[in-house]
């Protein structure tokens, strides 16, 4: 490693690194939706919701979870819904309520992964 003047090994390690994670880091994007109360199939758990996520790839990697503006009431219906992602497919996720069935909206965001 060749260092120039008025730099220290370390600055260019550290540009070394910095160029080498712009080009290998996932780039995100994040959406925020709601799950409405009324959009939830099925009579007993699980209960199934067909969300629609526009730019999510069949096989596209991210990650969904309750909004962090969501209310104690609706961070606590999520608890008792024990949500889950359960398929995906282009521009849909399916979340189930292993639990209660939602009877409010809960807000989720979801993060998309390049």
């Amino acid at each position: 490693m060749s260092v120039t003047p008025g730099k220290t090994k370390f600055k260019v390690w550290r540009e070394n690194v910095d160029e080498t994670l712009e080009t290998k880091a996932k780039h995100s994007e994040s959406v925020t939706t709601t799950l409405l109360a009324s959009g939830w199939a099925g009579i007993d758990a699980p209960y199934t919701y067909e969300l629609e996520v526009e730019g999510l790839g069949a096989e596209q990697n991210g990650k969904i979870g309750v909004a962090q503006s969501a209310t104690f009431e609706e961070r606590q219906m999520a608890r008792e819904a024990q949500l889950c992602l359960v398929g995906q497919e282009n521009g849909k996720l399916y979340v189930a309520a292993d639990g209660e069935m939602p009877d409010i909206d809960i807000p989720v965001t979801i993060v998309l992964l390049d």
